[in-house]
């Protein structure tokens, strides 16, 4: 895709045009469009256009007149991820504000933004400048104070929180909370604490980053800030926190749990008594202590175990909203009902992934502070302990994680010259990671492990297709393609576990109705295409007719159906060759193989009306066929790996000494092994951090 940038009557310096362009190829870099586009700089409003605007021709103007650098590229930030939504992903657009595709385009404008300024530390100065410097520029006579009140009011503005959008339909959750009262608890609620609060924000003075800080920090501020800060993060977090699905808790948060508790059980007892002994509104938590012990506990009002005014709180990585609105609609005085039906609604892969990150986060701050505190160790091991001190993560198997993970290692080893690949589907086929760096070996013997028993339907196959050819996943469930790649195909993935299943390219109920509506022949056909296309092997009915007409017409069908992709990659994971078998075909591949006798599969109803074909298919012509060989590691290695020998145990004894030191327990045990093991091999460094250990006699 291609950028055309225009300035209309706006009072642009070359600075604030650099500034510009480098955002714009961020936002090119963060989320990639499909098509060309131009945006348009303008110092005048179009139309109704309050700060910004798009039209079908993929131009999105962007008001600069008397605004802040970073205003703009919010706004900037806004339209383009209404752009991605309406063009990319294939979502209708809805009205200009409020509403599921407003909400999210806030939400990821708000972060964008702050991930710029995170990324771009010296850039701050001018994203704060006014295009027109209108600040600069204030009449002398304006008292100084005036002129500062004007600048924290935009500044203000600028850092409004945001609002989360929710990961589900307001219907999702109808086992254990109703459509309405979601839909309640979310807009008139959750919506409302995050009004209230930028509005409270407004009058204060004091500095803040972002929603956590203030939590952390909420001494500070005012019952205002604190009364309502406290409804928007716990919202946001309580909204991941569920999940449509039954989900079995597993990882390292159940092993935790396990650990602590005995067993699920007596850590969910003990969840569920805290609950009901909370009199009144509030929340009860399972929290990560500052020791890295699990704690439930609860709360009153909108209060949170990270606020600086609960003692022996923490990080919060499991709540239950006990507000009368979050349940009241269904369950009235039943409370206890309310609170036994969590536990099939649980997101215990957010929970996971939240522990993990806050744990690790801990061990980090920790090792941190014995680095910087410690003013006798040698430069050399500082510089060594910040290189080493990295944790292997395991690469998840939810599609955008998987994605997100593997394209950002791979980058990562093609940069360091271990592989050699190009990230095209070509490629991909012949793609060999037995070459990569020692961490990202395991890391990927570890995931193709797991991803050979994964159940998820698939998506965890698009999530690795997309995150190894660079590409973006489709975000609509009913897009006729499932991963855009870099070079602009559009793929079909789908992954087969074992010979008996269907490989199912996408649902034709609608396209088929809108296909027969199209129909222009004579009516009697027409009324014979309708006839048929009430039946579930509708295509197939088609293809055997003997009426040459609609015969024909089963050739135009396919070519209809077939538009927005360009190929079909099916994937066979083969456990004993440590790989993922490929094949592809190309459309036209694709409709040879539908018209070939037996391999077309129908469904059993109208509604199941698909285009699925026999695994037979694997045997027959392909367009491209390869692999994808992941690395094969002995039981030994691993042990090695993980266990260590007398050289790593040397290493852990000396780092919980250390540890001891400085008031964290058994700080050696916790530092990942494969970083023991690479220190353990540096004899300078051992021989250093034990002068710093033994005392000197």
């Amino acid at each position: 895709m291609k950028v055309k940038v225009k300035h209309i009557k706006c009072d642009m310096s070359e600075k604030d045009r650099e500034l510009m362009n480098n955002f714009i190829k961020f936002l090119q870099k963060k989320h990639p469009l499909k098509d060309d586009i131009t945006i348009i700089f303008t110092g005048e409003r179009y139309g109704t256009m309050s700060s910004g605007s798009r039209t079908k021709d993929s131009e999105l103007k962007i008001l600069t007149k008397g605004r802040m650098n970073r205003d703009i590229a919010r706004t900037l930030a806004h339209e383009w991820i209404h752009e991605k939504q309406i063009n990319l992903q294939g979502k209708k657009p809805g009205q200009d504000i409020g509403g599921p595709l407003e909400d999210e385009a806030n939400a990821k404008a708000g972060s964008l933004i702050k991930q710029f300024e995170k990324d771009n530390p010296d850039k701050e100065e001018m994203m704060y400048e006014s295009f027109n410097k209108k600040i600069k520029l204030l009449n002398e006579q304006i008292l100084l104070t005036e002129k500062e009140e004007i600048k924290n009011n935009l500044l203000l503005e600028m850092k409004k929180i945001g609002i989360e959008k929710l990961p589900y339909a307001y219907s999702a959750l109808n086992k254990f909370v109703g459509t309405e009262t979601m839909n309640i608890h979310y807009n008139k609620h959750y919506k409302g604490y995050v009004k209230k609060l930028n509005k409270a924000l407004s009058n204060t003075t004091l500095k803040y980053e972002d929603l956590e800080d203030i939590i952390k920090s909420i001494s500070k501020f005012d019952t205002s800030v604190r009364n309502n800060a406290g409804g928007a993060f716990n919202h946001a977090l309580f909204w991941k926190m569920l999940s449509p699905k039954k989900q079995i808790p597993k990882g390292e948060i159940f092993e935790k749990i396990t650990k602590q508790y005995g067993n699920i059980k007596k850590m969910k007892d003990e969840f569920n008594e805290v609950a009901k002994e909370r009199f009144g509104s509030g929340w009860v938590w399972l929290v990560l202590t500052k020791t890295n012990r699990l704690k439930i506990m609860s709360t009153p009002n909108q209060d949170n175990p990270l606020m600086n005014i609960i003692k022996d709180g923490g990080y919060p990585l499991l709540g239950l909203d006990l507000w009368e609105h979050a349940y009241y609609l269904r369950y009235r005085n039943k409370r206890d009902e309310y609170i036994k039906n969590f536990w099939n609604h649980i997101n215990w892969d957010f929970v996971n992934d939240l522990f993990v990150s806050k744990s690790r986060k801990k061990l980090s701050e920790s090792i941190a502070r014995l680095i910087v505190e410690n003013e006798e160790l040698d430069p050399d091991i500082k510089k060594i302990m910040s290189r080493e001190l990295q944790k292997i993560r395991l690469i998840p198997l939810d599609a955008e994680a998987a994605a997100e993970a593997i394209n950002n290692i791979i980058s990562a080893e093609i940069e360091r010259g271990t592989i050699n690949f190009n990230r095209t589907l070509q490629e991909l086929m012949s793609l060999d990671l037995n070459n990569v760096s020692e961490r990202s070996r395991y890391r990927f013997n570890n995931y193709f492990q797991r991803f050979v028993k994964s159940k998820t339907r698939g998506f965890d196959f698009e999530g690795m297709v997309t995150g190894f050819l660079d590409g973006t996943l489709a975000t609509s469930l009913s897009s006729p393609f499932d991963v855009l790649t870099k070079n602009g195909d559009k793929l079909s993935c789908k992954i087969i576990r074992n010979t008996g299943e269907r490989i199912s390219l996408k649902s034709i109920r609608k396209s088929v109705g809108e296909f027969v509506s199209r129909y222009n022949g004579s009516q009697e056909n027409k009324n014979k295409l309708i006839e048929l296309s009430q039946y579930p092997n509708f295509l197939e009915l088609l293809l055997k007719s003997e009426n040459q007409d609609l015969k024909n017409q089963a050739e135009d069908l396919l070519n209809f159906l077939l538009t927005d992709i360009t190929g079909l990659l099916v994937g066979v994971p083969n456990q004993q060759n440590m790989s993922v078998d490929l094949y592809y075909y190309d459309k036209n591949r694709i409709i040879e193989l539908i018209k070939t006798p037996n391999l077309l599969k129908s469904g059993r109803t109208r509604e199941a009306q698909t285009i699925s074909l026999s695994t037979k298919v694997l045997k027959m012509d392909k367009t491209m066929v390869g692999a994808i060989k992941f690395p094969n590691v002995t039981v030994d290695q691993y042990r090695e790996f993980l266990v260590g020998d007398e050289k790593t145990k040397e290493v852990v004894s000396l780092f919980n000494s250390l540890g001891e030191r400085y008031g964290v327990p058994r700080l050696g045990d916790n530092i990942p092994q494969d970083i023991i093991r690479d220190l353990s091999k540096n004899e300078r460094f051992k021989f250093d951090l034990k002068r710093l250990v033994i005392p000197k006699s």
